[in-house]
């Protein structure tokens, strides 16, 4: 005769159900609905890269700010040194 575990065990695969114990199963987070589209669709894809290879001189507000910012810092001497020109250079 067949032990109560293994009748259990057979219960459970035909009709699809769960162990009645306190055993994590991680089924309340599998049953949750995927949210993968929907943050998909809510974060537009950004322009930058196609229009980067349709017209090569353009540049975004960001970009053209940091470019104007860097000028600025090199006029006052105050922008990053040339490769291979830093500190640890010298020594």
């Amino acid at each position: 005769m067949a032990s109560r575990q293994a009748i259990a065990a057979v219960q459970r695969q035909i009709f699809g159900t769960l162990p009645n114990k306190n055993v994590r199963t991680g089924n309340q987070v599998l049953k949750k609905r995927f949210t993968g589209p929907m943050l998909e669709r809510y974060y537009l894809e950004p322009i930058e890269p196609s229009a980067r290879f349709t017209m090569p001189e353009y540049t975004s507000e960001i970009q053209q700010r940091r470019l104007d910012k860097l000028e600025t810092l090199r006029r006052r001497g105050k922008g990053p040194p040339k490769k291979g020109s830093g500190k640890r250079s010298k020594k």
